[in-house]
Parts: structure tokens; sequence; C-alpha cells
């Protein structure tokens, strides 16, 4: 086995959710090697929204149970755009199974959670307390898989 001091930057540059009625073509078991044929088919929207820099918290905790090792993956970042039809998209998402991507600053991509374990989207909307205070939307993304987020190379 041969290590390198190349530097890799830490942290992500970006997270998509998508509901699992957006995707397609799973293979049985997903891998580092197979996970380019899944598709991803977004419901079209106006909607932006920016993500706080340096916000994106990804954990990804194994933990041992009586069936082996189950990976709890937490997903948190806030949303530092605020507006009506935001709020509305959140609500169409919000505790449906889905699947996100995450984009490290290394540019590599990870698939969290899948057609047959996927994971579960919440957000909590904070109006702030004083006019020059900060205003944000919290999504939350959880859920459990059997095994370890994938890497993601369409």
């Amino acid at each position: 086995m041969t290590f390198t001091c190349d530097e890799k930057l830490p942290g992500f540059a970006e997270f998509d959710f998508h509901l699992i009625e957006e995707t397609g073509n799973w293979p049985f078991v997903v891998t580092d090697e197979n996970s380019a044929q899944i598709t991803f088919s977004p419901y079209e929207n106006d909607v932006e929204a920016l993500i706080e820099p340096d916000s994106i918290d990804v954990n990804v905790n194994p933990k041992q149970s009586a069936d082996g090792t189950v990976q709890q993956i937490s997903i948190v970042f806030r949303l530092i755009t605020r507006s009506e039809a935001l709020e509305q998209l959140l609500e169409q998402y919000a505790n449906k199974p889905g699947v996100g991507i995450g984009k490290l600053n290394n540019e590599f991509k990870k698939l969290y959670g899948t057609d047959r374990e996927p994971l579960y989207m919440n957000y909590e909307v904070n109006e702030g307390t004083k006019v020059d205070g900060t205003a944000f939307t919290e999504v939350v993304i959880k859920g459990e898989t059997r095994k370890r987020p994938v890497y993601y190379t369409p």
C-alpha cells in the first residue's frame, strides 16, 4: 500500500437532495463501480437557494446492531435564501424518501442513501430576532444504510 501527501481539500461545496421518484435504474446493490448507472430526473422548478458557506455538515457514524453494522447518516446545512417559493418546495420534499449527492471541495461526489434505504429531509425556518441578525432555513437529512456512502462518478 502506498500513501502520498497530496493535499485534498476537506468539506463540501454542494449538496443535492432528490426524491426516490426522481431517480431510476438502480442496481440491486449499489457500489462505487456501478453508481454511475443511476439516473436522476429532478422536477423542474425556478427556485434558487444559496447554502451558507462552510455550513454543510455530513456525519456517517457506523453503529453495531443485531443485524450487523448500520451507517447512521446525518446531513445538516443552512440556506441563507428565504422566500415563499423555497418554503413551498421544501414542504413538498419533507418527510419523503430520497437520496443525497454531496460534492466535496476536491470535486469527488458521494451518494448518500439508496432506493431501498432512503434518507428523509426536514427543515426549520429561523426568521431571526433582530434587523441586523441572521435568518436562515436549516435543512436536516437523516437515515440509515447497511453500507457506507459510495462514490458517484457519472
